[in-house]
């Protein structure tokens, strides 16, 4: 199988805060860049946003990369579309290439849409006579026959972008390059860009896709790279590098979780929190069905009479609500408070699935509409399948959670009949 693309040992290295240079500051450190050396003293104000990665794409191939922000993924993207160059190593890209990155990158403010259609036009590489013949389906894309003669800088951000993209696709390239741009104008035009993408991919030609979307990156792309600070952490079929890539990110997100408490409300402070198993175990890893117990350990600087405690339970990605226990529903009266004291809360057989989750706590006076504690995330946990379960001495076993799109969040036990 021919090769569309090779990174070779790339580097791209910034230094930070850097903007224009001068023509003297650029001649002195021409020396440095040539040489790849800069005092050591210096090294701080440099950062390596892509090091010495290397891997390479098949022609016909939908290739996906996927990290953390500030991984390297829009970089790696620049450098692919000459946007901007590498500090070390070699790129190949065997093929006519268009990129939906920033778009409208090329469009010049004074000019009129037609008139930036066939400059942006040819400057990917298309003759006048072929942006003609496109350009008809370029402007019925974007939705932009009303406003096509009119300078692109009396445009809104959204009508920008839109041309930008009727361009980029519209050129019939060999390999296209995607960063994250589904969120381009309406609902009803984001999805005409989907099925673009999804038509292109499944066309036969060679694809680069960067999204934080993972279920889009598991339905378009054949493999998958993921890159954190720079660097290549793993590349492989999507089932395994998502399913991994999952599991570290919750693990970092109930990690970030645990610094939440010590919030101080008006008269009261939630000083910390403990999650344990039903053995009493500090745990941050539970399976599915697991009874978790979760104690929170507040301070009043007064007394309080009657609160009322609400604890929710949400996914961790999107704040989404799945289960609470609240007090006012359940009619349940603490006696008074005042000073240092724990409330437990012990959510029994917990059906959620595999991913990281929110611990919000609320706390409302005696007569149930005043707030004492305000709303707020204090903590978080991880649940696991059956494949990697963290034993009581939080030593975790071998295994990964699952990425499992066509799920949701509680497992309820279920069958069909036919």
């Amino acid at each position: 199988m021919s090769t569309a693309i090779t990174f070779d040992r790339v580097s791209k290295e910034y230094r930070i805060g850097a903007g224009r240079s001068s023509l003297r500051e650029t001649i002195y450190e021409l020396p440095k860049r040539l040489l790849r050396k800069v005092d050591r003293k210096d090294d701080d104000q440099y950062f390596f946003a892509l090091k010495d990665v290397s891997f390479e794409i098949n022609k016909g191939e939908a290739f996906g990369i996927i990290g953390p922000n500030g991984a390297g993924k829009t970089t790696t993207l620049k450098l692919l579309s000459n946007i901007t160059k590498p500090t070390a190593g070699e790129i190949e890209v065997d093929g006519r290439m268009s990129a939906l990155i920033e778009l409208g990158a090329g469009f010049h403010p004074d000019l009129t849409g037609r008139e930036n259609i066939f400059l942006n036009g040819t400057i990917l590489g298309l003759s006048r006579k072929e942006i003609a013949k496109r350009f008809d389906d370029i402007v019925a894309f974007a939705e932009m026959e009303k406003f096509i003669d009119m300078p692109v800088k009396r445009y809104s951000s959204g009508m920008y972008a839109r041309l930008g993209f009727a361009v980029a696709a519209h050129v019939d390239p060999e390999v296209l390059l995607v960063d994250e741009v589904l969120s381009v104008g309406d609902e009803a035009f984001q999805l005409k860009c989907r099925d673009f993408i999804h038509s292109f991919v499944n066309s036969g030609r060679t694809s680069v896709f960067v999204s934080h979307n993972l279920y889009a990156v598991e339905q378009l792309c054949d493999r998958v790279m993921w890159l954190d600070s720079g660097e290549i952490v793993d590349l492989g079929k999507p089932s395994k590098i998502l399913r991994a890539y999952m599991d570290e990110t919750d693990r970092r997100m109930t990690s970030s979780m645990k610094q939440q408490a010590g919030y101080e409300g008006d008269r009261l402070r939630i000083a910390s929190i403990n999650v344990k198993n039903a053995n009493g175990s500090e745990m941050d890893t539970f399976k599915t069905g697991d009874d978790i117990v979760i104690t929170l350990n507040y301070e009043s600087n007064r007394e309080i009479e009657r609160p009322h405690f609400i604890v929710w339970i949400s996914e961790a990605r999107n704040n989404m609500p799945v289960f609470a226990a609240n007090m006012i529903l359940d009619n349940y009266e603490m006696p008074m408070i005042n000073g240092h004291g724990s409330l437990t809360c012990h959510f029994k057989n917990v059906p959620l699935m595999p991913r990281a989750y929110s611990i919000w706590v609320e706390v409302y006076g005696k007569d149930r509409s005043q707030i004492l504690y305000k709303w707020r995330v204090v903590g978080g946990f991880r649940v696991l399948d059956s494949a990697g379960i963290a034993s009581p001495n939080g030593n975790e076993e071998k295994g990964q959670v699952r990425f499992r799109r066509a799920h949701g969040i509680l497992q309820v036990p279920y069958e069909w009949k036919s």
